[in-house]
């Protein structure tokens, strides 16, 4: 059963979190005590037990303002794997915004994502005309939380961000921002 997460589902997102991606509970709590106020938890259960998770973090397409949802730690328990739970969330998600957006961390990732519909459309750094902009709550939690963990959020990533554009809109963004300023990472 696929449904919104709550506050008190807490100790079971801790679970599935530290399972799939080995983070303290630590940097689970800050998650959860910053970001989660201003974004959406989704969740599949079985039964009693929550076995796969991504959140939505809010923003928008720019220039044109239109909103948007950054997909982010998707998860599912290694017992639950294979079984579509991941492709179900974004579809859910899918259900309820303008466009979907994500940054692959690995090219496996953009290979499974590709699969889902998402396309190549921006750069983390402002080169083009097109970029994904989080709210200004959810720019204030990944500053804090890259504190956090020491990292530097200016550098580029390996892979360029991806777009499911779910409205007219969205795919007439997509189709600019492919057609005249994106430049596709490329793994050097």
């Amino acid at each position: 059963m696929i449904c919104q997460l709550t506050y008190d589902d807490y100790l079971q997102v801790l679970h599935v979190w530290q399972t799939c991606f080995g983070d303290s509970e630590n940097y689970v709590r800050f998650f959860w005590q910053h970001a989660f106020p201003h974004c959406q938890g989704i969740g599949c259960w079985a039964g009693d037990t929550l076995v796969s998770v991504l959140f939505l973090l809010p923003g928008a397409l720019q220039p044109a303002s239109i909103a948007a949802d950054y997909v982010y730690a998707v998860a599912t328990l290694p017992d639950y794997r294979n079984r579509g739970l991941a492709q179900q969330l974004i579809t859910h998600a899918a259900s309820g915004t303008s466009a979907l957006a994500l940054y692959p961390a690995t090219a496996q990732l953009q290979a499974y994502y590709a699969k889902q519909g998402f396309a190549s459309a921006f750069r983390k750094q402002d080169c083009g005309m097109g970029k994904f902009e989080f709210t200004p709550a959810m720019l204030a939690y990944l500053q804090a939380e890259a504190k956090l963990v020491n990292r530097d959020l200016s550098p580029c990533d390996a892979f360029g961000g991806m777009l499911l554009p779910l409205d007219e809109q969205a795919h007439a963004w997509l189709t600019q921002t492919q057609g005249q300023a994106y430049l596709e990472y490329t793994l050097e």
